[in-house]
């Protein structure tokens, strides 16, 4: 009589997965214990049991040492050497590791996301078979907190030629009985980039601030002024401009901080808020797409002006408001033409920072809310060191440009 076996897919999966798994670990534990047999024999100069008159030492055995890898714990034969005139050290691992960098790495990145240190070194355990304790977890972490404070208040050594200021708003979970049930709070991510005098774009500084008051870009701007990013340095380079749009109170911000740096208004953004002070909606598209072309192939001012008031003209009787609030500070938006052929692009308006902007909001946007505002700041600074490895920044054509 025929009989049939079900095996579970879901088990068989598993079952198979744990096998190759296993098989890499033995893989891989034996192949750096064979590169640790070689390095003994490269720096004793000999094989083993060879009697050579270039022998610089005598080999001594093994010493155990567990290794949390990304393949789980494997087990190494850390060779030994006696009479040498200087100790062998392996390359295989950092002397005193017990865990692959790549582990710490990941560590930060699962506490820049608000987790807490008990989970973190359960997580580990679980996908790696890695037992770390959270006093261990706080170590590493304690780590990424001193780098953010020594990016924080490092000296500004170079100066800047352009300076992009923007924020970006998120939530932060607030302290107290509540928390957990999800009571959040608004806050915001101040953010400072640059482009210095060789022309290569950075990640300058961020904050994290409860809004875009002008209290609060002061002191982010008197901090970054103190530390050295002046109107002009002591090697006399100017910052030439200072491009941002007019939320909050950086305006006034910036006429405490940089009176004398000139300040270029985002094109992109003063072309959005026309879409703020319009009675008919039906109007939007048409008189966006006619203030762009104003831009659009501009190489003086006076051109700039002249297509201004034709623009306004043609809207002023349907939207008088639209276009007296486009008028107002359109001066504001012709700085970049003042920057040259090479930059007048890249500074008209704040895409730079923008691409940045939107990098983070990809990564962000699902979590919902921040820990605290520490967290924030590390999951900031994570992004900007994993986006510096990727060869970011990239460069691409203005957000205006691709907008228009």
């Amino acid at each position: 009589m025929a009989s049939s076996v079900t095996i579970d897919n879901h088990v068989f999966q598993e079952h198979l997965f744990e096998k190759v798994a296993s098989k890499v670990r033995e893989m891989v534990q034996w192949f750096l214990n064979r590169v640790m047999q070689e390095e003994q024999m490269l720096f004793l100069g000999c094989m083993g049991y060879e009697r050579t008159t270039v022998r610089r030492g005598y080999r001594n055995g093994y010493d155990n040492r567990r290794l949390d890898t990304q393949w789980g714990s494997i087990h190494l034969r850390v060779p030994k050497v006696r009479n040498t005139l200087q100790p062998f050290r392996t390359r295989v691992f950092d002397r005193y590791r017990r865990r692959q960098g790549r582990l710490d790495k990941l560590v930060e990145q699962w506490m820049a996301f608000g987790m807490s240190t008990r989970k973190a070194g359960h997580a580990l355990h679980n996908a790696f078979d890695c037992l770390v304790s959270p006093e261990t977890v706080s170590r590493i972490i304690a780590e990424l907190d001193e780098e953010i404070a020594a990016f924080h208040t490092r000296p500004f050594e170079k100066g800047y030629r352009y300076l992009f200021l923007d924020a970006k708003h998120g939530c932060i979970k607030r302290s107290g009985r509540r928390s957990r049930r999800g009571r959040k709070g608004r806050a915001v991510l101040l953010l400072a980039w640059g482009i210095d005098h060789r022309g290569k774009e950075e990640l300058v500084d961020f904050r994290v601030a409860p809004g875009e008051d002008e209290a609060s870009w002061t002191a982010f701007l008197t901090d970054l002024e103190a530390r050295g990013l002046r109107a002009e340095n002591r090697w006399a380079e100017k910052l030439e401009m200072i491009i941002s749009d007019d939320a909050g109170g950086i305006e006034a911000a910036l006429g405490t901080v940089y009176p004398t740096v000139p300040r270029q208004l985002c094109i992109f953004h003063k072309l959005q808020n026309i879409a703020t002070h319009l009675h008919d909606r039906k109007h939007r598209k048409a008189i966006l797409a006619d203030a762009a072309k104003i831009y659009r192939g501009l190489a003086t001012v006076q051109q700039a002006r002249g297509r201004l008031r034709r623009w306004a003209r043609r809207w002023y009787d349907s939207e008088p408001e639209a276009v007296e609030q486009f008028v107002a500070a359109f001066e504001s938006t012709l700085r970049h033409l003042a920057a040259g052929p090479e930059f007048m692009k890249r500074v008209g308006t704040n895409n730079p920072i923008e691409r940045f902007i939107r990098e983070l909001t990809r990564r962000f946007n699902t979590m919902g809310a921040f820990a605290n505002a520490r967290s924030w700041e590390r999951a900031t600074l994570l992004m900007w060191k994993h986006l510096k490895l990727a060869g970011y920044p990239h460069s691409s054509q203005s957000q205006f440009t691709r907008n228009s």
